[in-house]
């Protein structure tokens, strides 16, 4: 890491990845959406599938900044329905920056940094437990009553503390699944 500022090209990057990061993201929303009891988990699922979109990143664009730009962009997809959401996934963003700089950006570091940053997944659901009319309400919009009742009826308060559990068992797999892909394949085949 001679280079440590962000140069055109390590911008160019980080908005390659962090369309490819949503966009896998919506994807997951939408396909678990429709099974309430699997969209529930979707912090664990994302955190597993997520983990070597991010390590490929990291290792691609090892400078500081990269990950707050992932999380900014990232951020203002899911915070649709709240700026809350947006605040939550930028200091995500900021301490797994944090994180990487202060290891430098070593495997370890990498797969703490992820640990962090893929709690981020959750920032949708805050919504459900801090604006629980408003999500209610535009779930009703998509998917009914019954959908909604159903969805009331399963997320207490305490399964905000459930989901983050979630994240960070997805984001511990997720990270160790990436940093090992990194190493033995994408390292071979030149791309990391």
């Amino acid at each position: 890491m001679k280079d440590k500022k962000l140069q055109t090209k390590d911008l160019i990057m980080a908005g390659v990845f962090a369309v490819l990061y949503v966009a896998l993201i919506c994807i997951l929303a939408s396909v678990t959406g429709m099974f309430i009891p699997v969209y529930l988990v979707l912090p664990l699922i994302a955190g597993v599938i997520l983990g070597p979109v991010y390590t490929l990143y990291i290792s691609k664009v090892p400078k500081m900044g990269a990950v707050l730009i992932l999380s900014v962009l990232a951020g203002f997809v899911m915070s649709a329905s709240s700026i809350m959401v947006l605040v939550y996934v930028v200091a995500l963003g900021i301490i797994a920056q944090l994180i990487l700089s202060r290891t430098e950006y070593s495997e370890k570091g990498i797969r703490l940094s992820y640990l962090v940053f893929a709690c981020a997944t959750e920032g949708p659901f805050l919504s459900l437990f801090f604006a629980r009319e408003g999500f209610l309400n535009t779930c009703l919009q998509y998917y009914g009553e019954e959908y909604v009742a159903k969805i009331d009826a399963a997320t207490p308060f305490w399964f905000l503390f459930v989901q983050i559990g979630l994240a960070l068992i997805g984001g511990y797999i997720g990270g160790r699944i990436g940093v090992a892909m990194n190493a033995k394949h994408f390292k071979k085949a030149g791309i990391a």
